[in-house]
């Protein structure tokens, strides 16, 4: 079942964030603002799987649209709509406000193009989004980085580039290593392989005494990772006895 319409008013301040807004609104709030702006245009909350935890921005933008059903519940049109207002004007905006567009297709409120100019400058600094500014209403976020294409031999190296042959050596030849060590972010190989469905890795890992209930930075074990990305052999594989 499709939301309500949209009033005047939220596409008027919808269209003014987009396009007029300060150029110091804070990621946080843009994140609210994202979520806000999907509950009441597209569905109360998310219908696809959770982003993989190398996307970030992805992630945090689920994440904020997931957070404003949760507050705001299945029947919370009203409220959601007098919050984005409300935020609206802490940043300019009015009923009588002019705005950039005038028809309703050139900014149309079930078109989130317009929220989606992330910063692709941002560094992976941190697993957790931090504040930022950009213009408009773009999500700039900190963001984990893609492995580069020549990965290093650590451990979690080889896991990212999928190396069988390499980890099984590199397990075999240091035999103390912890199978659970966590890279900067915080993750330990096993949520690597199985964020990426890699089952072959998630198998060695596991036959070197990997701890399948071992947490990430979201406190997401293994299986629920798996779970998330939709990788049923994996599931089946840290299931198993």
């Amino acid at each position: 079942m499709s939301n309500p319409q949209p009033s005047a008013s939220f596409r008027s301040a919808a269209a003014y964030m987009s396009s007029s807004a300060p150029a110091d609104v804070p990621t946080v709030r843009k994140l609210e603002l994202y979520g806000l702006f999907k509950y009441i245009t597209s569905s109360k909350e998310p219908s696809t799987p959770r982003p993989s935890i190398f996307d970030m921005t992805g992630r945090a933008k689920w994440d904020a649209w997931a957070m404003a059903f949760k507050v705001y519940g299945e029947n919370g049109e009203a409220a959601v709509e007098e919050r984005y207002l409300s935020v609206a004007r802490e940043y300019g905006w009015t009923e009588s406000t002019p705005v950039q567009t005038t028809t309703e297709e050139s900014v149309s409120v079930n078109d989130d193009s317009v929220w989606d100019s992330d910063d692709s400058s941002a560094t992976a600094t941190s697993s957790r989004s931090r504040e930022g500014t950009s213009g408009g209403l773009g999500v700039s976020v900190s963001s984990m980085a893609p492995p580069p294409e020549e990965h290093d031999n650590t451990m979690h190296g080889l896991v990212l580039a999928n190396d069988v042959v390499g980890l099984t050596k590199l397990l075999e030849n240091q035999s103390n290593t912890d199978v659970d060590a966590v890279d900067e972010f915080g993750y330990a190989p096993i949520h690597l392989a199985c964020d990426r469905g890699n089952a072959e890795i998630v198998k060695i890992l596991l036959q070197y005494g990997a701890n399948r209930d071992v947490k990430d930075p979201d406190s997401l074990t293994p299986l629920e990772l798996s779970h998330e990305a939709g990788h049923a052999e994996i599931e089946k594989l840290l299931l198993s006895s």
